[in-house]
C-alpha cells in the first residue's frame, strides 16, 4: 500500500496542473463504477427477495436482517479503521481492495443453502463495501473544490441508477426465468474486473491539492479520530445533519429493499415485471434526485449556503405524503406513478449531506468525516431500515390476520401443508397487508427528518466558516 507522502505533488488550488480534466473524468467514472455495481448489489436482491425468501425458507424479520442489520454493522464498523487508513495511505489501492473482496463475497452469496450461511455472506460483502465510501469522499476532496464537490458526488452517483435499473431487472428477471443464485454471480463476477480498472489506472493525489490554503493544510499529523468527533460535534448543524440523514436513511433502505416485494404481494405480479418496475421507479428517481441535490444545490448555495440544508428539508417533507398515498393505490401503475414523485423527492438530501462532510473540514479530516457521516447512514440506515421494516410487517401481518393464530397457521408467511384455499388466501392477503402498513408507517419518518435539516439551516453559515485548530496551536 503507497504512503500519501507519495502522492503526485500538485501545483495549484485547482488540481489542473496536477491531473487533467481527462484524468479527473476517468476517476470520475471508475468510482462511478463502483456505485454502480454495490446498487445492482442492493436492487438484485431487493428484486429477488421474495423468491430467496420462499426458497429458504425464510420470515420477513429474518429477510430483514439478511437485506439490513447483517451487512451494515460490519460495513459501518470496518469503516472507522478504513478511514482512518484513507488518512495515512493510498486511498485509490484500498477502494481496489475494497471492491475485489465485495465481489468474491457478492459470489459467494449464491452458494448458500440456509440463512446463516446467506447472513455470513452478507456479512462479507459489507465488508468489502465498508472500504469504498470513506475513500472516495476524501479523493473528491482532493481534485475538486468546495464549491464543486456535490456535482462531483453526483456524477459519481449516477452509477448508482445505472446499477439499480441493471441490477433490479437482471434480479427480477433471473430469480423468474434462471434462478435468485445466478443474479449474485452476474453482479459479482464484475467486481474483479472494476477492482483491476481501480488498481492499474487511479492515482493519489496530494492532500489538500483543492483547498485554497495548499501551503498549510499538510503541516503536521492528520488529527486523531476523537479530534474529530469533537470538533464535528462541535458544530450544532452538524449535530442537526447526523440525525435528519439518519432518520431519511432509515425509510429510504427500508422501503428500497422491501419495494420488489410490496409489489408482488400487493398487486400479485411476477418477480421479472416487480424488478422492472422497481427499476424504473428508483433508477429514474434517484438519478433526477442526485443531480436535483448535486447541480441543483450547487447553483442555489452559490446565493446561501443554507440551500445545502433547505433543499433536503424541502424535498423530505414532500416526499412523505407522497409516499404514504403511494403504498396504499388500488392499481398497480397508481402506485408507480405517485412513488417515482416521493422517490425523486427522497434522493435530493443525498449528495448535499455527502458534500456537507467534507465541506465542513479540513483535508487532513475528511475521510474521517465522511466516515462519520457514512457510518450514521449505514449502521442506522442500512442496519435498522429493513430489519425494522421486517419486523413490523410480521407484527401487522399477525394483526391483520383474522382467522386464528397467524404465526401457527402462517409460519413465515406461508400456510401450513395441506392448508385450504381459503386459508391460503387469508395468509397471502395478511402478508401483503402488514408489509403496506410497515412501509407507510415508515414513511413517516422522511417529516421528522425534514424538520432537522431545517433546524441545522439556522447555523450552516457560521458552522462552514468555523476552521479546525490543531491543539498545539491553541494552546
Amino acid at each position: 500500500m503507497q504512503h500519501a507522502a507519495a502522492a503526485v505533488p500538485a501545483v495549484s488550488a485547482t488540481g489542473t496542473a496536477a491531473f487533467s480534466r481527462k484524468y479527473r473524468a476517468w476517476l470520475l467514472f471508475v468510482l462511478a463504477l463502483t456505485n454502480a455495481l454495490n446498487l445492482a448489489d442492493r436492487q438484485s436482491l431487493a428484486a429477488s427477495a421474495q423468491a430467496i425468501k420462499l426458497d429458504l425458507a425464510l420470515s420477513d424479520a429474518q429477510m430483514g436482517l439478511v437485506q439490513g442489520l447483517a451487512f451494515a454493522i460490519f460495513y459501518s464498523m470496518l469503516a472507522l479503521p478504513i478511514a482512518r487508513l484513507a488518512e495515512h495511505f493510498s486511498r485509490t489501492r484500498i477502494i481496489a481492495t475494497a471492491v475485489s473482496i465485495f465481489g468474491v463475497m457478492v459470489c459467494l452469496c449464491s452458494r448458500a443453502t440456509s440463512f446463516w450461511q446467506l447472513l455470513l455472506f452478507r456479512v462479507g460483502v459489507g465488508v468489502g463495501d465498508a472500504g469504498i465510501v470513506p475513500p472516495v469522499g476524501s479523493l473528491i476532496g482532493d481534485h475538486y473544490p468546495g464549491s464543486r464537490r456535490a456535482s462531483a458526488m453526483s456524477v459519481i452517483w449516477l452509477g448508482a441508477p445505472v446499477g439499480i435499473v441493471c441490477g433490479a431487472m437482471l434480479g427480477g428477471w433471473m430469480a423468474e426465468h434462471v434462478s435468485w443464485r445466478a443474479a449474485f454471480v452476474a453482479v459479482g463476477a464484475p467486481g474483479v474486473i472494476v477492482a483491476a480498472l481501480a488498481f492499474l489506472t487511479l492515482r493519489e493525489p496530494s492532500r489538500g491539492m483543492s483547498d485554497a490554503t495548499v501551503a498549510t493544510v499538510a503541516a503536521g499529523p492528520p488529527p486523531t479520530m476523537m479530534e474529530v468527533l469533537r470538533f464535528l460535534w462541535s458544530k450544532r448543524s452538524v449535530r442537526h445533519l447526523l440525525v435528519g440523514c439518519a432518520l431519511a436513511a432509515i425509510s429510504m433502505n427500508g422501503i428500497g429493499q422491501f419495494f420488489g416485494q410490496f409489489l408482488i404481494r400487493n398487486y400479485h405480479i411476477g418477480f421479472a415485471a416487480a424488478g422492472r418496475i422497481l427499476s424504473v421507479v428508483a433508477g429514474c428517481a434517484m438519478s433526477g434526485g442526485m443531480l436535483l441535490g448535486g447541480f441543483g444545490l450547487d447553483w442555489a448555495a452559490r446565493r446561501d449556503k443554507r440551500w445545502y440544508s433547505w433543499g433536503p428539508a424541502l424535498t423530505l417533507l414532500l416526499a412523505t405524503p407522497a409516499c404514504v398515498v403511494g403504498f396504499n393505490q388500488p392499481t398497480v401503475f397508481s402506485a408507480a406513478s405517485v412513488l417515482v414523485f416521493g422517490h425523486l423527492m427522497l434522493f435530493v438530501y443525498w449528495t448535499p449531506t455527502l458534500a456537507l462532510a467534507q465541506n465542513m473540514v479540513a483535508a487532513s479530516m475528511r475521510a474521517s468525516s465522511t466516515f462519520v457521516f457514512n457510518f450514521i447512514i449505514g449502521l442506522v440506515g442500512l442496519g435498522l431500515g429493513p430489519t425494522a421494516v421486517g419486523i413490523l410487517s410480521d407484527r401487522f401481518a399477525r394483526i391483520a390476520f383474522l382467522a386464528g393464530d397467524y404465526a401457527a397457521l402462517c409460519p413465515k408467511g406461508r400456510p401450513t401443508p395441506g392448508a385450504t384455499d381459503a386459508l391460503m388466501q387469508s395468509c397471502a392477503d395478511a402478508s401483503a397487508a402488514g408489509l403496506r402498513h410497515a412501509l407507510t408507517l415508515m414513511s413517516l419518518t422522511f417529516a421528522w427528518a425534514s424538520l432537522h435539516y431545517w433546524l441545522a439551516s439556522r447555523t450552516l453559515r457560521r458552522d462552514l466558516e468555523t476552521h479546525y485548530v490543531p491543539p498545539a496551536h491553541a494552546a
